[in-house]
Protein backbone atom coordinates (compact mmCIF):
# COMPACT_ATOMS: atom_id res chain seq x y z
CA UNK A 1 0.00 0.00 0.00
CA UNK A 2 1.66 3.53 -0.73
CA UNK A 3 2.12 5.61 1.72
CA UNK A 4 3.38 9.06 1.83
CA UNK A 5 5.00 9.39 5.52
CA UNK A 6 4.76 12.64 7.44
CA UNK A 7 8.48 14.67 7.89
CA UNK A 8 9.17 13.00 11.24
CA UNK A 9 10.88 14.40 13.99
CA UNK A 10 12.52 11.40 15.59
CA UNK A 11 16.62 11.01 14.68
CA UNK A 12 16.91 8.42 11.35
CA UNK A 13 19.51 6.36 12.45
CA UNK A 14 22.97 5.96 11.42
CA UNK A 15 23.33 9.60 10.10
CA UNK A 16 26.44 11.29 11.42
CA UNK A 17 25.17 15.02 10.21
CA UNK A 18 21.86 14.80 11.63
CA UNK A 19 23.36 13.96 14.65
CA UNK A 20 26.05 16.23 14.95
CA UNK A 21 23.77 18.80 13.85
CA UNK A 22 21.45 17.53 16.72
CA UNK A 23 24.04 17.81 19.20
CA UNK A 24 24.99 21.44 18.03
CA UNK A 25 21.70 22.29 19.58
CA UNK A 26 20.03 22.61 15.82
CA UNK A 27 16.63 21.26 15.19
CA UNK A 28 15.10 20.10 12.06
CA UNK A 29 12.28 21.70 10.45
CA UNK A 30 11.06 18.64 8.99
CA UNK A 31 12.66 15.37 7.68
CA UNK A 32 11.33 12.78 5.00
CA UNK A 33 12.84 9.75 4.72
CA UNK A 34 13.11 8.10 0.89
CA UNK A 35 13.81 4.55 1.55
CA UNK A 36 17.20 3.10 0.54
CA UNK A 37 18.90 5.10 3.24
CA UNK A 38 18.55 8.17 1.07
CA UNK A 39 16.38 11.19 2.98
CA UNK A 40 15.31 15.35 2.73
CA UNK A 41 15.89 17.36 5.77
CA UNK A 42 14.76 21.22 6.15
CA UNK A 43 17.19 22.86 8.82
CA UNK A 44 17.48 26.42 10.33
CA UNK A 45 20.33 27.70 12.70
CA UNK A 46 21.07 31.00 14.24
CA UNK A 47 24.38 30.62 15.99
CA UNK A 48 27.02 28.44 17.17
CA UNK A 49 29.54 26.04 15.63
CA UNK A 50 29.57 23.03 14.09
CA UNK A 51 32.14 20.42 13.10
CA UNK A 52 31.73 17.13 10.55
CA UNK A 53 34.10 15.10 11.02
CA UNK A 54 33.93 12.15 8.75
CA UNK A 55 30.29 11.09 8.47
CA UNK A 56 29.70 8.27 7.06
CA UNK A 57 27.60 9.15 4.23
CA UNK A 58 27.38 11.73 1.86
CA UNK A 59 25.45 14.78 2.01
CA UNK A 60 24.06 18.01 -0.63
CA UNK A 61 23.78 21.41 1.10
CA UNK A 62 21.58 24.09 -0.44
CA UNK A 63 21.26 27.01 0.91
CA UNK A 64 17.67 28.65 0.68
CA UNK A 65 17.41 31.54 3.01
CA UNK A 66 20.11 33.97 4.56
CA UNK A 67 23.19 32.38 4.89
CA UNK A 68 25.87 35.37 4.54
CA UNK A 69 26.51 34.98 8.25
CA UNK A 70 27.26 31.08 8.09
CA UNK A 71 31.03 30.85 7.56
CA UNK A 72 33.19 28.11 6.97
CA UNK A 73 36.70 27.71 9.00
CA UNK A 74 40.05 26.43 8.01
CA UNK A 75 42.99 26.81 10.47
CA UNK A 76 41.64 29.35 12.59
CA UNK A 77 40.51 31.42 9.81
CA UNK A 78 37.12 32.49 7.89
CA UNK A 79 37.81 31.04 4.45
CA UNK A 80 34.11 31.41 3.03
CA UNK A 81 30.69 33.09 3.63
CA UNK A 82 27.28 31.63 2.54
CA UNK A 83 24.54 33.30 0.65
CA UNK A 84 21.33 32.53 -0.69
CA UNK A 85 21.72 29.63 -3.10
CA UNK A 86 25.09 28.34 -1.67
CA UNK A 87 25.59 24.68 -2.73
CA UNK A 88 28.02 22.56 -0.48
CA UNK A 89 28.76 18.68 -1.17
CA UNK A 90 29.73 17.00 2.13
CA UNK A 91 31.72 13.79 0.63
CA UNK A 92 31.37 10.39 2.98
CA UNK A 93 34.75 11.26 5.18
CA UNK A 94 34.88 14.70 4.78
CA UNK A 95 36.17 17.27 7.21
CA UNK A 96 35.06 20.78 7.78
CA UNK A 97 34.36 23.20 10.52
CA UNK A 98 31.63 26.28 10.24
CA UNK A 99 30.99 28.90 12.58
CA UNK A 100 27.17 30.36 12.86
CA UNK A 101 26.33 34.25 13.49
CA UNK A 102 22.87 34.82 12.44
CA UNK A 103 20.30 33.11 11.03
CA UNK A 104 19.81 30.75 7.89
CA UNK A 105 18.37 27.95 6.74
CA UNK A 106 19.10 25.06 4.17
CA UNK A 107 18.00 21.80 2.87
CA UNK A 108 20.10 18.38 2.96
CA UNK A 109 19.87 15.37 0.88
CA UNK A 110 21.69 12.24 2.47
CA UNK A 111 22.62 9.37 0.31
CA UNK A 112 25.10 6.67 0.08
CA UNK A 113 28.22 5.42 -1.97
CA UNK A 114 25.71 2.41 -3.67
CA UNK A 115 23.62 5.98 -4.63
CA UNK A 116 26.69 7.29 -6.47
CA UNK A 117 27.43 3.63 -7.68
CA UNK A 118 24.56 2.84 -9.20
CA UNK A 119 24.24 6.45 -10.85
CA UNK A 120 27.72 6.50 -12.31
CA UNK A 121 27.09 2.84 -13.69
CA UNK A 122 23.50 2.55 -15.00
CA UNK A 123 22.86 6.14 -16.30
CA UNK A 124 26.63 7.53 -16.97
CA UNK A 125 27.85 4.17 -17.64
CA UNK A 126 31.03 4.95 -15.74
CA UNK A 127 33.22 2.62 -13.66
CA UNK A 128 31.94 3.49 -10.01
CA UNK A 129 35.31 2.38 -8.52
CA UNK A 130 36.67 5.27 -9.86
CA UNK A 131 33.79 7.94 -9.18
CA UNK A 132 34.51 10.02 -6.67
CA UNK A 133 32.72 12.96 -5.57
CA UNK A 134 34.22 16.10 -5.20
CA UNK A 135 34.19 18.31 -1.56
CA UNK A 136 32.33 21.70 -2.40
CA UNK A 137 31.77 24.66 0.14
CA UNK A 138 29.65 27.76 -0.45
CA UNK A 139 29.94 26.94 -4.60
CA UNK A 140 27.47 28.81 -7.38
CA UNK A 141 25.20 26.21 -9.25
CA UNK A 142 21.65 27.91 -9.69
CA UNK A 143 20.07 24.23 -11.20
CA UNK A 144 20.72 23.05 -7.46
CA UNK A 145 19.98 26.39 -6.39
CA UNK A 146 16.85 26.43 -7.90
CA UNK A 147 15.91 22.73 -6.73
CA UNK A 148 16.09 24.11 -3.05
CA UNK A 149 13.83 26.82 -3.88
CA UNK A 150 11.12 24.23 -4.89
CA UNK A 151 11.77 22.22 -1.93
CA UNK A 152 11.26 25.06 0.03
CA UNK A 153 7.80 25.55 -1.55
CA UNK A 154 6.88 22.11 -1.68
CA UNK A 155 4.43 20.36 0.78
CA UNK A 156 6.16 17.18 1.51
CA UNK A 157 2.80 16.08 3.09
CA UNK A 158 0.50 16.10 0.07
CA UNK A 159 -0.72 13.25 -0.99
CA UNK A 160 1.42 11.59 -3.73
CA UNK A 161 4.21 13.48 -2.70
CA UNK A 162 6.50 10.30 -2.15
CA UNK A 163 6.84 9.49 -5.27
CA UNK A 164 8.08 12.47 -6.57
CA UNK A 165 9.90 13.05 -4.02
CA UNK A 166 11.43 10.54 -4.86
CA UNK A 167 11.80 10.68 -8.43
CA UNK A 168 13.82 14.21 -7.26
CA UNK A 169 16.29 12.28 -5.10
CA UNK A 170 17.06 10.46 -8.46
CA UNK A 171 17.47 13.95 -10.01
CA UNK A 172 19.62 15.57 -7.63
CA UNK A 173 21.80 12.27 -7.44
CA UNK A 174 22.40 12.43 -11.54
CA UNK A 175 23.27 16.41 -10.82
CA UNK A 176 25.72 15.44 -7.96
CA UNK A 177 27.36 12.65 -10.04
CA UNK A 178 27.44 14.43 -13.19
CA UNK A 179 28.56 17.89 -11.90
CA UNK A 180 30.64 17.43 -9.14
CA UNK A 181 32.45 14.09 -9.16
CA UNK A 182 36.06 13.39 -10.95
CA UNK A 183 34.47 11.85 -13.76
CA UNK A 184 32.05 14.40 -15.05
CA UNK A 185 30.14 13.03 -18.08
CA UNK A 186 27.57 14.62 -20.91
CA UNK A 187 24.42 12.81 -20.29
CA UNK A 188 23.09 10.63 -22.30
CA UNK A 189 20.82 11.00 -24.81
CA UNK A 190 17.68 9.65 -24.50
CA UNK A 191 15.39 9.75 -28.05
CA UNK A 192 12.31 7.61 -28.71
CA UNK A 193 9.55 5.99 -26.54
CA UNK A 194 8.64 2.85 -24.62
CA UNK A 195 8.02 -0.14 -27.34
CA UNK A 196 4.72 -1.44 -26.92
CA UNK A 197 5.18 -4.49 -24.84
CA UNK A 198 6.51 -2.25 -22.44
CA UNK A 199 3.95 0.20 -22.21
CA UNK A 200 1.61 -2.46 -21.66
CA UNK A 201 3.09 -4.32 -19.22
CA UNK A 202 3.84 -0.89 -17.28
CA UNK A 203 -0.16 -0.05 -17.63
CA UNK A 204 -0.54 -3.33 -16.47
CA UNK A 205 1.35 -3.64 -13.27
CA UNK A 206 0.83 -0.13 -12.11
CA UNK A 207 -2.81 -0.76 -12.15
CA UNK A 208 -2.41 -3.96 -10.33
CA UNK A 209 -0.24 -2.42 -7.49
CA UNK A 210 -1.69 0.65 -7.08
CA UNK A 211 -1.69 0.52 -3.31
CA UNK A 212 1.22 -0.71 -3.05
CA UNK A 213 4.83 1.64 -3.34
CA UNK A 214 5.43 3.01 -6.40
CA UNK A 215 9.33 3.93 -7.04
CA UNK A 216 10.85 5.23 -10.22
CA UNK A 217 13.76 2.71 -9.25
CA UNK A 218 11.07 0.30 -8.92
CA UNK A 219 8.95 0.68 -12.20
CA UNK A 220 12.01 1.06 -14.03
CA UNK A 221 13.16 -2.23 -13.13
CA UNK A 222 9.76 -3.75 -15.03
CA UNK A 223 11.51 -3.03 -18.13
CA UNK A 224 15.31 -3.15 -17.21
CA UNK A 225 15.85 0.65 -17.71
CA UNK A 226 18.11 2.91 -14.76
CA UNK A 227 15.70 5.51 -13.80
CA UNK A 228 16.80 8.42 -15.72
CA UNK A 229 16.42 6.53 -19.18
CA UNK A 230 12.91 5.18 -17.67
CA UNK A 231 11.80 8.45 -16.68
CA UNK A 232 12.43 10.50 -19.91
CA UNK A 233 10.98 7.60 -21.98
CA UNK A 234 8.03 7.32 -19.64
CA UNK A 235 7.12 10.77 -20.41
CA UNK A 236 7.66 10.65 -24.21
CA UNK A 237 5.43 7.82 -24.18
CA UNK A 238 2.41 8.75 -21.96
CA UNK A 239 2.80 13.09 -21.97
CA UNK A 240 3.45 12.88 -17.95
CA UNK A 241 6.30 11.85 -15.38
CA UNK A 242 6.21 8.45 -14.09
CA UNK A 243 4.74 9.90 -10.63
CA UNK A 244 2.21 11.97 -12.19
CA UNK A 245 0.21 9.06 -14.34
CA UNK A 246 0.13 6.75 -10.77
CA UNK A 247 -1.57 9.77 -9.07
CA UNK A 248 -3.90 10.06 -11.93
CA UNK A 249 -4.62 6.18 -12.18
CA UNK A 250 -5.13 6.10 -8.40
CA UNK A 251 -7.76 8.90 -8.60
CA UNK A 252 -9.63 7.48 -11.69
CA UNK A 253 -10.12 4.10 -9.61
CA UNK A 254 -10.99 6.11 -6.36
CA UNK A 255 -14.09 7.52 -8.54
CA UNK A 256 -15.12 4.35 -9.56
CA UNK A 257 -14.88 2.94 -6.13
CA UNK A 258 -16.68 6.06 -4.73
CA UNK A 259 -19.50 5.15 -7.71
CA UNK A 260 -19.98 1.41 -7.47
CA UNK A 261 -18.95 0.11 -4.38
CA UNK A 262 -20.08 0.59 -0.50
CA UNK A 263 -16.59 1.05 0.92
CA UNK A 264 -15.96 3.83 3.41
CA UNK A 265 -13.79 6.84 2.10
CA UNK A 266 -11.14 5.92 4.08
CA UNK A 267 -10.85 2.06 2.87
CA UNK A 268 -11.46 3.80 -1.17
CA UNK A 269 -8.25 6.35 0.15
CA UNK A 270 -6.57 3.07 1.15
CA UNK A 271 -7.36 0.76 -1.34
CA UNK A 272 -6.02 3.44 -4.06
CA UNK A 273 -2.61 3.82 -2.27
CA UNK A 274 -3.43 7.63 -0.04
CA UNK A 275 -1.81 7.65 3.03
CA UNK A 276 -5.31 8.75 4.76
CA UNK A 277 -9.02 10.29 3.96
CA UNK A 278 -7.04 13.81 4.61
CA UNK A 279 -5.12 13.71 1.54
CA UNK A 280 -7.25 11.48 -0.30
CA UNK A 281 -9.78 14.22 -0.13
CA UNK A 282 -7.41 17.07 -1.05
CA UNK A 283 -6.33 15.18 -4.38
CA UNK A 284 -10.02 14.29 -5.14
CA UNK A 285 -11.04 17.93 -4.80
CA UNK A 286 -8.29 19.01 -6.69
CA UNK A 287 -8.62 16.68 -9.50
CA UNK A 288 -12.35 16.14 -9.98
CA UNK A 289 -13.90 19.42 -8.03
CA UNK A 290 -15.91 18.14 -5.55
CA UNK A 291 -14.94 15.91 -2.32
CA UNK A 292 -15.16 12.52 -2.47
CA UNK A 293 -18.04 12.22 0.04
CA UNK A 294 -20.24 14.98 -1.97
CA UNK A 295 -19.01 13.00 -5.25
CA UNK A 296 -20.49 9.67 -3.87
CA UNK A 297 -24.07 11.55 -3.12
CA UNK A 298 -23.72 13.19 -6.21
CA UNK A 299 -23.06 9.83 -8.15
CA UNK A 300 -25.62 8.30 -6.03
CA UNK A 301 -28.50 11.07 -6.62
CA UNK A 302 -28.38 10.10 -10.28
CA UNK A 303 -29.69 6.58 -9.85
Amino acid sequence: MQTDPEPLTERPSNRDIVDTLRTAGVAPKRILELGQGRALAQWQNHQGEVRYERPRHHALSIYTDNGQQASRIVNGKVVSHGFPGAVCLFPAGSRSRWKIDGHFEFFHFYFSDLDVARCAEQTLDVDPDKCQLSELYHGEDPVLAQAGKLLALSDWQMAGQTPAMDHLAQWLLLQIVSRHSDVPQRLPEVTGQLALQHRRLLQERINDHLSEPLTLAGMASWVNLSPYHFARLFRATFGCAPYQYVQEQRLLRSRDLLRTSRLKITAVALTCGFNDSSQFSRAFRARFGLTPSAYRREANDGY
